[in-house]
């Protein structure tokens, strides 16, 4: 049963607008995007900030922000981050609380490590007691973390964190290490370090083309279907009786 050719012209105009929206709506939230991406561009390239400088700032204005750091390293207080895996191996990143010359301590992911590497690299670890630690800020607030039954954690949570260790962190961390303008490679020296910059993977604009396409195909089928077909119609349509031709005799 065909619809109503109103009734057509509605439905087919209220999906042409609903489609339109949708790729208008990509346009948007790619140009959100690119605007974030230069934004945290603009933090990272700024000058790296003191621990001293760091500590006070809120945890939305250390994002992004590389950071040069120095304190206690607390060894004793180790926290590790269960099922990580690289390069298709389990592992798992170590979560290392320094503490400055003042203000709270903070915590750093100094790295990823394969299951079964904790002891060697916590030796290492022993060794480098103190070191200055480089690295990128990152926004802590809002993640959900639990220690599970091994003794690890689910996430980093540097309030419940802060609880188990019994004293303060910040409300950022820091991943520790050099930029990387790659991936990682597995025969990194552990712990695997580094950080990179944040960049847009969602293909907004691939998106926004296909909602379009699929409207203007949506047009195409309407124009088919309200204009096209119909004229077709009428043309092969026989003409009615008395319709036309040549006029029949007539006698005197």
């Amino acid at each position: 049963m065909r619809l109503p050719t109103p009734v057509l012209v509605v439905l087919l105009g209220a999906a042409f607008v609903t489609l339109m929206g949708l790729g208008i709506w990509q346009l948007q939230r790619n140009d959100w995007k690119q605007n974030l991406v230069a934004e945290s561009h603009a933090r990272t390239d700024a000058p790296p900030l003191d621990v001293t400088d760091a500590t006070g700032l809120a945890a939305d204005d250390m994002a992004y922000r590389r950071i040069h750091l120095e304190g206690e390293w607390r060894l004793d207080d180790v926290m590790f981050l269960a099922n990580r895996a690289r390069y298709s191996v389990r592992g798992e990143e170590i979560l290392l609380p320094v503490q400055p010359a003042e203000g709270p301590a903070v915590l750093v992911n100094l790295g990823w490590i394969p299951d079964g590497a904790r002891a060697d690299v916590m030796a290492q670890l022993a060794e480098r007691a103190g070191e200055p630690i480089d690295g990128l800020g990152v926004d802590a607030t809002g993640r959900n973390g639990r220690r599970i039954p091994s003794g690890s954690w689910s996430n980093i949570d540097t309030d419940t964190m802060g609880e188990a260790l019994g004293y303060n962190l910040v409300s950022w961390f820091v991943l520790a290490g050099p930029e990387r303008t790659s991936d990682p490679n597995p025969n990194d020296p552990l712990p695997v370090d580094g950080w990179q910059r944040f960049h847009n993977t969602t293909p907004h604009m691939e998106y926004a083309l296909t909602w379009f396409g699929i409207a203007a195909a949506l047009v195409a089928i309407a124009v088919f279907r309200l204009v096209i077909a119909p004229r077709r119609e009428a043309q092969a349509r026989p003409p009615a009786p008395g319709g036309g031709g040549d006029s029949p005799p007539t006698s005197s």
